[in-house]
């Protein structure tokens, strides 16, 4: 008889048990969601990274090409030239790689920087460089 009592009591899983393992499975869904959503996140701003180093690289690749061009072999002039079909390219409107973001082209002698202004909270992207001077002055 005693085998039997001790028997009766251990029935199964009661509802709480079940209820707690529904509350700790539940916490961790949460968590996993929230770690894919922060993997999107980065993963978003990596790509918006990546694109304002390849619109970098094509205002310079573009001003190499306006002072191949130029008749004096002189950087003076060649960022106005420039700026405006590297922002139709890359900021204009919707269909453009960085149309949420915004550019500038700026230049000091034969030394120019772009700057792409970023929206996910971290600074600007700027890129410096200088291209020689072909006058011979």
């Amino acid at each position: 008889m005693a085998i039997r009592q001790a028997r009766s009591r251990q029935t199964g899983f009661g509802l709480i048990e079940a209820l707690i393992a529904l509350v700790v499975l539940a916490f961790g869904l949460l968590g996993m969601a929230a770690l894919q959503l922060n993997a999107l996140k980065s993963a978003t701003q990596s790509y918006q990274r990546s694109v304002a180093t390849l619109a970098a690289i094509d205002a310079q690749e573009r001003l190499w090409s306006a002072l191949a061009a130029s008749p004096h072999g002189h950087c003076s002039g060649l960022s106005a030239k420039v700026n405006d079909d590297w922002q139709t390219a890359w900021f204009a409107d919707s269909q453009t790689p960085l149309a949420a973001l915004s550019g500038h082209l700026s230049s000091s002698g034969c030394t120019f920087e772009v700057e792409v202004i970023l929206n996910d909270g971290n600074p600007a992207y700027f890129y410096i460089f200088r291209l020689p001077d072909l006058s011979g002055a």
